[in-house]
């Protein structure tokens, strides 16, 4: 039987890489794509492309590449994503525009791509990665705010168009964690983090992994926003 295929946007380091190596090490071929950064680490059965999934035809490329590496997409992993904090009346068009274009296009168009390839395998799987943001407000953050809340409607538009193909469409919000980016968040971020939180702690990367794998093999799942967190919206 041919081992599933995931393809994981922004998988460079961080959530990402941490999503590669749970897939590889659970039997799944691995496609990945970073814009800059390439990946410091190497897994097998694997192939990572560089792409700007804010680009449309970028995008499209690395979805026909997924598939011409490894025959099919099982699971798309929306992950990548980028933050400029800004308050509002000092938001630059440029800033705001590179957030929502990375943010919810790349989403967009990853989305796009992938269906119309899904379509024929019923039973695929796509997760989008939003955030807490989405509902919870934070000076600075409108950009970032806007381009999450847009990816949960977004999420639940594609599942009921995805559903009759079979898809799953899901959105999550990982919570905080102590990847090389959270840890340089600062004490003060991170006190934060842990006081909003029902347990004062931050989320536990592991049990959000296992979370990822289960959601990528749910069958009859979709449409729904899930918190895996223990901060309250």
């Amino acid at each position: 039987m041919q081992n599933k295929t995931v393809l994981i946007t922004g998988i460079s380091r961080g959530i990402g890489k941490k999503l590669a190596l749970a897939f590889c090490e659970a039997g799944w071929n691995v496609c990945g794509c970073y814009k800059t950064n390439k990946p410091d680490y190497e897994i097998k059965d694997s192939k990572f492309f560089q792409c700007d999934i804010s680009n449309p035809k970028q995008a499209a490329s690395l979805v026909k590449k997924t598939c011409e590496t490894f025959g099919k997409i099982d699971c798309l992993i929306n992950n990548a994503s980028i933050g400029k904090n800004k308050i509002i009346f000092k938001e630059e068009a440029q800033n705001w525009n590179e957030v929502i274009q990375t943010n919810l296009n790349g989403t967009f168009y990853m989305i796009k791509e992938a269906l119309a390839v899904m379509a024929k395998l019923r039973g695929a799987a796509i997760i989008n990665i939003s955030s807490i943001s989405a509902y919870k407000s934070y000076a600075g953050a409108a950009s970032y705010s806007a381009s999450k809340a847009a990816v949960i409607a977004l999420t639940k538009t594609a599942a009921r168009e995805g559903g009759r193909f079979g898809v799953t469409v899901n959105a999550v919000f990982p919570g905080f964690h102590f990847t090389s980016l959270g840890k340089s968040a600062g004490d003060k971020y991170i006190e934060e983090r842990k006081n909003e939180s029902v347990l004062n702690a931050t989320t536990d990367m592991e049990e959000f992994i296992k979370f990822m794998l289960l959601l990528s093999q749910f069958k009859t799942v979709s449409g729904q926003v899930f918190n895996i967190d223990s901060r309250i919206i």
